[in-house]
Order: C-alpha cells, then sequence, then structure tokens
C-alpha cells in the first residue's frame, strides 16, 4: 500500500508510483492514467453531464501530465458536445464534430483545437500547455493555419506569434 505524505504534489506524471490527481480533490492510482483513454475516464468521472474536457484537461489526456496544479481547479474545463447544451460545461465555446476525439467515449478536443484554445489564454497559462503540446507532437503549422485571421471571434496575431516562437526555440519537442 502506497503512503502518501500531506502536501505532496502528485499532478507531475501519472507513470509513477503514487496516485495521480484528475481533478480538485481527487486522485487515483496512477495504473489507472497510463493511457489517454484511462486519463479521458478518470478526469470525465468528475465532472456531471457528458461535456468535451478542454484546455488543461485535455492536455493531461493527451500528453499525461497537468500543465497547472489540478488541485488548484475550481471546476475541470469543458464545454458543450457540438450541437448540444451547455448547461452542465464551464464555458460556452463552439466546437465542431471535427474537433473533438473520442476516447472509449470521453470526448476529448483534438490537439490543434487544444492548443489553438490555450493559444488565446493569458501567456503564463498558455506556454507551459502549448510546450507540452509542442513536445507530445501537435504540428506547428498545422495549428497556424486552424487559426487562420479570426478564431473565436479574436484576432489571432499574438497567438500565431507566440507558437511560432515556442517552436523555433530550436528545443526537440519528440
Amino acid at each position: 500500500m502506497v503512503t502518501i505524505a500531506a502536501g505532496t504534489d502528485f499532478y507531475g506524471d501519472p507513470r509513477g508510483d503514487e496516485l495521480c490527481v484528475v481533478a480538485r480533490g481527487r486522485a487515483v492510482p496512477s495504473d489507472l492514467c497510463r493511457t489517454a483513454s484511462m486519463r479521458a475516464h478518470a478526469v470525465h468521472a468528475n465532472i456531471r453531464g457528458n461535456a468535451v474536457l478542454v484546455d488543461e484537461a485535455a492536455v493531461f489526456v493527451h500528453t499525461g501530465q497537468w500543465t497547472i496544479n489540478p488541485r488548484s481547479m475550481r471546476e475541470i474545463p469543458t464545454a458543450p458536445l457540438p450541437g448540444k447544451s451547455t448547461r452542465w460545461t464551464t464555458d460556452r465555446r463552439l466546437l465542431k464534430d471535427d474537433h473533438v476525439l473520442w476516447f472509449d467515449g470521453v470526448p476529448v478536443t483534438t490537439l490543434v483545437r487544444t492548443t489553438a484554445d490555450l493559444l488565446m489564454a493569458p501567456p503564463a497559462r498558455a506556454v507551459p500547455a502549448v510546450l507540452a503540446l509542442l513536445r507530445h507532437g501537435v504540428e506547428t503549422h498545422e495549428v497556424i493555419d486552424f487559426l487562420g485571421d479570426r478564431f473565436r471571434g479574436r484576432d489571432t496575431w499574438a497567438a500565431i506569434q507566440l507558437i511560432a516562437q515556442l517552436a523555433v526555440t530550436g528545443v526537440s519537442y519528440r
């Protein structure tokens, strides 16, 4: 049996021998976070309804790493399924069917959509998440094409500059 010391952080690498925090006040054995599908189920079990996991929750599902401390989240970031009500979601953003991947019945935004969404967030929140997604293999040109001139009703020049700068730092992401 694993003994957990108070104040120890478990939101980093879920492949360790301890627990994996999947929501504020919720942790599961790291064995239940070994694959993207398992992580999706572990996080989705802590939300109401059939909402899409977005932003840092989607980063965690795709990469296996939280880019924020999940214990500090008020709610798991979610958005409505395409064409559905926003009743049980934390965000009213509009998703299209091709913006969502399904992991054994759990909807999660694609790598490209997740990256684009996070690029619209403040840089302190965006940079750690985008770096994790770049290391995981998201293609910079696909994100830039996806963003276009406007995304979510906003100008994308700053977001495009940010991902371009992060991508050319010379660090190998794979």
